[in-house]
């Protein structure tokens, strides 16, 4: 009997040691793997355009854009997702299918404005059956001219462990209906350690630069941030990394408007003026209200929340919500309008957020040019006393 019970024993301990070893040797092969094959973009890169109709934008007209990130396509309000709680890595295939004729849909009513900022964009990725959204998308802006740029590329991902993510390759899109004359992915600096590292987002934001008649350029740029609730360090690289990048382009008398998803309340955010009757929290902290030097604009409905949270369904008045997606933009732009579209969250855990803006001719109040020259008379004077 003895004998019995210790050959039992042998055999269990054996099996859970194979099993060990076993999922070991997996996971050092998922690793191996995703670290041989590590999406490494450059600092810098420049996007194939493709072109819609023939149009230029000129400083003397309105601007309308329209932030939205998308959430692949996969977080309407039904769905939770693994990593932030909940259960889910994305829908089933039916469920799936009627989020994006939704999100198509409504892209393709958004053709009244200028510029539409998408993020979180699949282009070939297992959680969306490897559906291209990007040719989708492109079909629902048909004259529109845009731009792609990935920003999660992992040739498999282990997790959750019974029915793993695999497979990820998605992005970022900007669509214009004007032509622009430049436009590049540019890499934010900062990511989490190896092995972490390999299985995260490569964080960026796109350019898209037009030449205006008036001598000046415009930049739209189109930013998706890193969270605070797992990589506080990393975002606040991220934000002074782009505030110099802001910072150049303007001190050049340009204009510049920064739209996305800033995983981050922005300044000033008071979740008592939200009216849409849910329930509203801050995420970690606020940007500080003086990131930016005084006439810039950050520019968001207070009265709407954009981003729901996703570790249960939605559900009014009971989910949590908050809002980060909003718009930068610099002191020589006038502001006319900002508005949250109120989406429910039926197809996304986000709603979009619409800007209506000019340009604003220079004076001596918003000569941006001017302003840098004089400072730089004003620090000459302090040095030479």
């Amino acid at each position: 009997m003895k004998k019995s019970v210790r050959r039992v024993f042998r055999i269990s301990i054996w099996s859970i040691v194979s099993i060990i070893v076993l999922v070991l040797a997996y996971f050092i092969t998922v690793i191996a793997i995703a670290t041989s094959k590590d999406f490494q973009p450059p600092m810098s890169d420049t996007l194939n355009i493709v072109e819609g109709r023939n149009s230029f934008l000129f400083e003397d007209e309105q601007v309308s854009i329209i932030s939205w990130n998308i959430g692949y396509c996969g977080l309407g309000q039904e769905m939770d997702f693994f990593y932030e709680g909940g259960k889910n890595m994305g829908p089933d295939k039916e469920m799936y299918q009627q989020y994006i004729n939704q999100v198509f849909a409504m892209v393709s009513k958004m053709d009244s404005v200028d510029f539409v900022l998408l993020q979180e964009v699949d282009f070939d990725a297992k959680r969306t059956y490897y559906d291209h959204q990007d040719s989708v998308l492109m079909s629902a802006l048909p004259m529109f001219s845009y731009v792609t740029a990935a920003n999660y590329k992992v040739p498999y991902i282990p997790f959750p462990i019974f029915n793993p993510m695999g497979r990820v390759h998605s992005g970022m899109m900007t669509f214009s209906r004007f032509i622009p004359d430049y436009a590049a992915r540019v890499q934010y600096p900062g990511s989490y350690e190896w092995p972490m590292k390999v299985f995260f987002l490569d964080r960026c934001f796109i350019i898209m630069k037009f030449d205006l008649e008036n001598g000046k350029e415009f930049i739209m740029v189109n930013t998706h941030n890193s969270a605070y609730s797992d990589a506080a360090d990393i975002r606040v690289t991220e934000m002074q990394f782009l505030k110099s990048f802001l910072l150049d382009w303007t001190q050049r008398g340009n204009y510049v408007i920064v739209g996305g998803d800033w995983n981050a309340n922005p300044p000033g955010f008071d979740s008592t003026k939200v009216s849409s009757g849910d329930l509203v929290y801050a995420v970690g902290q606020s940007v500080d209200t003086d990131f930016m030097p005084e006439g810039w604009q950050w520019v968001y409905d207070p009265t709407m929340p954009t981003n729901r949270d996703v570790s249960a369904p939605y559900f009014k008045g009971q989910s949590k919500t908050t809002l980060i997606d909003y718009y930068l933009c610099s002191p020589n732009i006038e502001v006319h309008n900002v508005k949250t579209i109120n989406a429910g969250f039926a197809v996304s855990d986000h709603n979009p957020v619409y800007l209506n803006v000019t340009f604003l001719p220079d004076t001596p109040c918003c000569d941006s040019v001017a302003v840098y020259e004089f400072m730089k008379e004003e620090m000459k004077k302090k040095k030479s006393k």
